[in-house]
């Protein structure tokens, strides 16, 4: 019961924490705003994390634990290079529509501790291969004419600039397109198979 409880606690000190650095930055954010949205105090907060400096990396070591297995699984699947890269769109996609607040703490850590997040990666270089993998299968595509030669480092950039960007623009949708929480929703569902009929046309041999 008291284990729970922690473990609740922890959580919670997470989850507030998280919309504090995505929303003020992490010079702005104070532990004792965190406390008291948690319902807690600076000394818990401390026990659990020691430090904000602490607490933030906590942070970013889940939401990289998060993403990276899941872009991985997403490219070791079972199928063809069209089949994987289905997968690994529908799995940016759906990622963020779980997480939309996640390009936003990337952002923010890769601009104030670029350094530690390099760091970060390479402790998770056991998923390198996965890319790698995906990487040759798409250059013997290219190689059998079936489809168009792109650098693949290109490919890479254009799906996560098409699947990431919506999510930074939201607030921009919202306001100026009037578009709703469930419209959005909604909208990103039917970008999964826009984003696969442009990477089709685009790829397509000449």
């Amino acid at each position: 019961m008291w284990l729970n409880m922690a473990i609740d606690k922890e959580t919670l000190i997470l989850e507030v924490a998280r919309k504090h650095f995505v929303q003020r930055g992490y010079a702005a954010t104070r532990m004792q705003d965190i406390a008291d949205e948690a319902e807690s105090n600076k000394a818990l907060l401390h026990y659990y994390f020691r430090s904000k400096e602490k607490l933030y990396h906590e942070i970013t070591v889940r939401i990289l634990d998060t993403i990276i297995p899941r872009f991985a699984q997403a490219l070791t699947i079972d199928g063809t290079f069209w089949e994987r890269l289905e997968a690994m769109v529908g799995s940016y996609v759906n990622l963020l529509q779980e997480q939309p607040d996640i390009p936003f703490f990337i952002m923010s850590e890769v601009s104030q501790k670029q350094e530690r997040f390099i760091e970060e990666l390479k402790k998770r270089s056991q998923y390198f291969p996965a890319l790698q993998g995906f990487i040759v299968l798409m250059h013997q595509e290219m190689e059998a004419g079936n489809i168009r030669t792109v650098p693949p480092i290109h490919l890479m950039l254009n799906i996560m600039g098409m699947t990431v960007f919506p999510f930074l623009a939201k607030p921009f949708l919202t306001t100026v397109f009037n578009v709703s929480d469930q419209d959005f929703s909604l909208l990103m569902e039917e970008r999964k198979d826009i984003i696969l009929s442009f990477l089709r046309a685009a790829l397509k041999p000449g």
